[in-house]
């Protein structure tokens, strides 16, 4: 009858919503080994895959669900208990060592990429000796990890009124290195800078060159070699120092 006359169940009704309720906690601690095989052989079949923009919706909605409700368990502000704490902290070891090498790349390099897509890739540092440091520089406030980078920021800056270059930005990208099963797996050059003929160059300020750099610069030209990098080192930096810093604001 209500199939005929073509009704439809009010999913935002209070009656729906504490049938829903009163379901799911009778469910509570209750097993289902047979819906488990189920869903293990439906993902092996690959009959559960989404596609990219599937998860990208199912990302959203469940980022806008947890934005305005509360833990669904009541949980939210609350600690497991040490036995609970003991138990989960085994299985994640557990699960750890079996992973292969390549697995453990993969999470590596997926939790990267998430948290570059979320703009939490560089986070802030405090108790550093470098001077790092909340900078407005040409009407862009951004966070430089050195001294070093918010002079060379004021520096580019200096060139862009000028008219020697058309533009400049801080991190703007951030390179992958696609294969990669072990250790650098991305690079974030320091800056990126459009030049007067249209060519757009990445500037990377290093006053000391360690192996982690010598490496992320060798993958760079190895995976990336369509992209021109310039490497500002001590020898360079203090010439544009010497030469500039009375003349650029700011200068530290």
């Amino acid at each position: 009858m209500a199939s005929e006359l073509k009704l439809k169940l009010n999913t935002e009704s209070d009656f729906f919503k504490s049938f829903q309720k009163k379901a799911a906690e009778s469910k509570v601690g209750k097993k289902r080994p047979d819906q488990s095989l189920v869903m293990k052989r439906l993902h092996a079949e690959g009959k559960l895959l989404k596609n990219e923009q599937q998860r990208a919706a199912i990302s959203t909605r469940f980022k806008k669900w947890h934005s305005e409700n509360e833990h669904p368990k009541g949980y939210f502000g609350k600690k497991h208990p040490e036995s609970v704490r003991a138990v989960m902290g085994q299985k994640s070891k557990a699960f750890a060592k079996s992973l292969t090498k390549a697995e453990r790349s993969e999470i590596v390099l997926k939790a990267k990429k998430t948290a570059w897509e979320n703009g939490t890739y560089s986070h802030e540092r405090k108790g550093v000796t470098w001077k790092a440091s909340w900078q407005e520089i040409g009407g862009k406030r951004k966070y430089f990890r050195s001294k070093w980078e918010s002079n060379y920021a004021r520096y580019l800056e200096y060139l862009k009124q000028l008219g020697e270059i058309k533009e400049w930005q801080h991190e703007p990208k951030c390179f992958w290195f696609e294969g990669v099963k072990r250790g650098t797996v991305s690079y974030l050059p320091d800056f990126w800078v459009l030049e007067n003929n249209g060519n757009e160059v990445f500037h990377e300020v290093k006053g000391w060159m360690d192996q982690r750099s010598r490496t992320k610069i060798r993958r760079m030209a190895k995976y990336h070699p369509e992209v021109k990098l310039i490497v500002i080192q001590a020898k360079q930096y203090n010439e544009i120092q010497n030469k500039l810093r009375k003349a650029i604001p700011g200068w530290e």
